[in-house]
């Protein structure tokens, strides 16, 4: 039990969830495989006598946060095509005959601010956990409370990106709507860089209440506290001196 318990071990798993949460998130936010969706893409051919005729061909697309991909075009005899999501255009991208995968691109743009900023914090983190490592001081706590901004950000960032899908797809009617989608392998690494940072966290603030468990450490911390211990010890003494003086007076 002691060594499930000790220092060594406990530095040990903050760096590996520490080290997992960084390494997923990275792959999560420049990898394109966020959402796989199913449409149908409408196309107007012209016939031999000179008149026109719309078609649908069934297209397949991987999404992630910068760029929207293909995939087996035309059932694999045209090479994959990818396009960068342009952040400048405003809206969602909604309107009567638009595409529902061109459409949900549109609106989960607005999550995409949270993965990022989660990934800074997270590499923060990370180098504060270093730090306070090597130096045995309060930096530790300080990426603890980093890695626990981190997971929140991101699962901020998670249920926009979930709630923009859902509400795309409902708000597109049910007659001939041919649509699927399923979430990629992009998605669940980024669910699981949260869970990651969060036990990242508590592992951090276990390392540094391990450390810093005297009272001398814990005045040096929190502001405000050798003065509340100075107080509470005069009450005590003038409960304790009373409580003598009562004595003596009942012996006497």
């Amino acid at each position: 039990m002691k060594v499930a318990c000790s220092m060594y071990v406990l530095t040990c798993l903050s760096f590996a969830f520490g080290s997992l949460a960084g390494i997923t998130l990275s792959l999560a936010v420049a990898t394109d495989a966020w959402l796989f969706t199913k449409d149908r893409m409408s196309l107007r051919i012209m016939k031999p006598d000179n008149t026109t005729e719309d078609i649908h061909v069934p297209m397949e697309l991987r999404s992630g946060l910068w760029r929207v991909c293909t995939i087996n075009l035309a059932n694999g005899t045209t090479p994959d095509q990818c396009i960068s999501i342009d952040y400048k255009q405003k809206g969602s991208g909604r309107g009567e005959g638009a595409q529902t995968s061109m459409s949900i691109v549109g609106a989960y743009r607005i999550s995409t601010p949270c993965p990022v900023v989660a990934l800074i914090l997270g590499f923060t983190a990370i180098i504060f956990h270093v730090t306070g490592t090597i130096r045995r001081n309060s930096k530790t706590l300080v990426a603890g409370v980093l890695y626990i901004m981190s997971g929140l950000v991101l699962a901020v960032g998670i249920i926009l990106f979930i709630s923009a899908i859902n509400d795309e797809v409902g708000h597109r009617p049910t007659k001939s709507f041919s649509f699927s989608y399923k979430y990629g392998w992009s998605f669940y690494i980024a669910g699981l860089s949260f869970i990651a940072s969060e036990l990242a966290a508590v592992v951090c603030v276990t390392i540094f209440l391990r450390r810093h468990s005297k009272i001398s450490d814990m005045i040096k911390i929190i502001p405000g506290l050798e003065e509340k211990l100075d107080k509470d010890y005069e009450k005590t003494e003038q409960k304790c001196s009373g409580q003598e003086d009562r004595t003596m007076l009942y012996m006497g």
